[in-house]
């Protein structure tokens, strides 16, 4: 186990999930548990921002200020900042989705997300999608047992995937194409890998569902850190703070919100540009 200093920042979720930053630094969370998504402010005061009316999971911001959330029950929806709540995709050639689970922008606003719901060893239905800018769905992978938290690499050239029934991370070669993946980290312990962060140096930091942990791994798969969290089922992580070297953590058991210092900045997402 790492030596961080983990210190607790807000409490009082509802299986909290999909920590994202707007660009005031504020906090949204995700509460699974009732379909609330929260609002916390930089000194950890929580306040209820707007219900879903759905099974809201990962979350992140679009450059033009909505919150792109995973919803299981609605698919991809997206929540204005005057809290309007509209779906943007949920089905793929007629089928319904499984139920959507994280999502992740590139650099010009195509989102990749996971739709596990279901999905196990036993019943690998768990696909991963691209939903360009311009409105084209295209499936990337299927036969997946849970697919769940993902990024991409700097280049936008490797897509990593949490695949939390098989405690591993594949890593997706974009480009050249075809589409083409190799196991990038096998875990041991816990539940699996759940969600993902990024920092400058190429480390991820992968929330450890089930491990109690967050996995600080190095660009060639090696898990180099854990720091050991409040509770045993940490759900995703974010970076935040005016450096971007604070990373906060959602944990289920806690119902709360940790948070710990890092030696890079997390690396700067879609939605912190700003198009409105």
């Amino acid at each position: 186990m790492s030596e961080k200093t983990v210190s607790l920042f807000a409490t009082g979720l509802r299986f909290p999930e999909g920590p994202a930053f707007d660009r005031k630094g504020d906090l949204f969370v995700v509460n699974v548990d009732t379909g609330d998504i929260s609002k916390v402010s930089p000194d950890g005061r929580v306040e209820n921002f707007v219900n879903t009316g759905g099974i809201p999971n990962g979350a992140k911001f679009h450059a033009n200020g909505d919150l792109y959330v995973a919803d299981r029950n609605k698919g991809i929806i997206a929540v204005s900042p005057d809290k309007r709540v509209g779906v943007i995709v949920d089905h793929y050639q007629g089928k319904k989705f499984n139920g959507p689970n994280d999502l992740f922008f590139d650099s010009k606003g195509n989102l990749f997300f996971t739709d596990p719901h279901g999905a196990s060893a036993e019943n690998p239905i768990g696909c991963v999608y691209r939903f360009s800018k311009d409105g084209e769905l295209r499936l990337l992978a299927s036969g997946l047992p849970y697919p769940n938290g993902l990024l991409l690499s700097p280049d936008e050239k490797e897509l990593f995937v949490a695949v939390t029934r098989k405690n591993r991370i594949l890593r997706y070669i974009l480009d050249p194409p075809p589409v083409r993946s190799t196991i990038f980290c096998q875990l041991n312990g816990g539940w699996g890998p759940d969600g993902m962060a990024l920092d400058t140096a190429g480390n991820l930091y992968v929330a450890h569902y089930g491990g109690g942990s967050v996995l600080i791994i190095n660009a060639n798969g090696e898990v180099m850190e854990r720091i050991k969290m409040g509770g045993l089922r940490p759900t995703n992580v974010a970076f935040g703070g005016p450096d971007r070297k604070t990373l906060y953590v959602t944990e289920v058991d806690t119902e709360s919100v940790y948070r710990f210092k890092t030696n890079h900045p997390g690396t700067h997402l879609f939605g912190d540009k700003n198009l409105t």
